[in-house]
């Protein structure tokens, strides 16, 4: 069993499965003008309409499941946001605090998906002017080079890359099994230069599933964990080099969600010595696997973003960067770097008897 420990900003974005058709692909954000364009004139959204809509490219994996929160949730909040009255429902969901959203992760996607609708709304016609006018194709060859300066290597045409698939969700974006998914308005936002920071740090994670061992990360949650941190502390390194506040300050994030990271960010070295010892005790047999998983869950915050960021930060801070991107689909020599980095800043250390049991993990998949 895989854990989904994307808990927070990425949870609307997983398990989406679409066929690959193209390079990029925009046709949920014209279905999504197209629903929003006629409650902004004050109709209806007719049968057809909403069908139209639920069959495009992204938002059919959300109508097509069983479980229709999230599909539900995306219309209610365009109702909301583009159509007439519920003031008193949307102030309720404006209303929902930071401790609720620490809480209950989907609280915390109600409220970030509302806000971004209606960020949208404000600037409707912009946006739209942008979907119409804004050369595409050009990004995606643009974020390439820049994932190629960054690792320090070519990247030629031989070397494949999922489609782009755009759509209007919560403000984020999504390597996933079949395509990147990135919410427009997002890169509506962005500046040139952060646009392409942004998806090359997507394109990363597609660009390392050549080189991981899925063998070693769908093995256990343990494993697929202990990849994550790696795998997002690097890749943060690409557009939010200057840290979490002011990259997500740019991006007019709700200062709830600021704070939040910030803090995670700021306390990521006592979470990390957390995690060192939950897995001891589970290596030792002192809790069961279910132990282990539920208490890494409550620490490894957000895919482990923050704390993967502060490991690769100190290992790039040590001197370390070019050894790190030489491997860095392997785990073992992340965590080994950034013990190198800790011991000449004086910071918490893995112990040798973690590291030889993640040894003994990673040692039949990586040489």
């Amino acid at each position: 069993m895989k854990i989904k420990i994307s808990i927070g900003l990425l949870i609307l974005f997983s398990s989406i499965n679409i066929s690959i058709a193209q390079t990029v692909d925009l046709t949920s954000v014209d279905e999504f003008f197209k629903v929003t364009s006629t409650l902004k004139k004050g109709n209806e959204i007719s049968a057809a309409q909403w069908k139209d809509f639920d069959s495009s490219s992204c938002y059919k994996t959300y109508a097509k499941r069983k479980d229709k929160t999230v599909i539900n949730i995306i219309k209610n909040s365009i109702n909301i946001v583009f159509g007439n009255g519920r003031i008193a429902e949307k102030d309720s969901i404006l209303s929902i605090t930071k401790e609720e959203m620490n809480k209950n992760p989907m609280l915390m996607n109600k409220k970030l998906l509302l806000t971004n609708y209606i960020d949208i709304n404000n600037n409707y016609e912009p946006i739209k002017s942008f979907r119409e006018n804004y050369d595409f194709n050009a990004l995606v060859v643009k974020t390439k080079q820049r994932l190629s300066s960054f690792l320090g290597i070519t990247i030629d045409s031989t070397t494949k890359f999922k489609p782009l698939y755009f759509l209007f969700l919560i403000a984020d974006g999504k390597n996933n099994e079949d395509a990147i998914y990135v919410d427009f308005n997002l890169i509506y936002k962005k500046t040139e230069e952060q646009r392409i920071n942004f998806l090359a740090h997507e394109f990363f994670h597609n660009y390392r599933e050549n080189f991981e061992n899925h063998d070693f990360n769908y093995k256990s949650d343990l494993n697929h964990c202990i990849d994550l941190i790696q795998n997002e502390g690097i890749a943060d390194l690409i557009d939010k080099s200057e840290g979490y506040e002011k990259y997500f300050d740019e991006v007019g994030e709700l200062p709830e969600m600021v704070e939040i990271w910030v803090n995670l960010y700021n306390q990521a070295q006592a979470d990390l010595e957390r995690f060192h010892n939950v897995i001891l005790k589970y290596a030792k047999e002192e809790i069961s696997e279910k132990e282990m998983v539920d208490k890494i869950l409550e620490i490894v915050r957000f895919n482990g973003h923050p704390i993967g960021f502060f490991m690769a930060n100190h290992i790039v801070k040590a001197g370390y960067k070019n050894e790190m991107l030489k491997t860095f689909y392997n785990p073992y020599e992340f965590y080994s770097l950034y013990n190198k980095a800790a011991k000449e800043e004086n910071l918490f250390q893995l112990s040798n008897e973690f590291m030889d049991y993640l040894k003994g993990l990673t040692k039949e998949h990586y040489h």
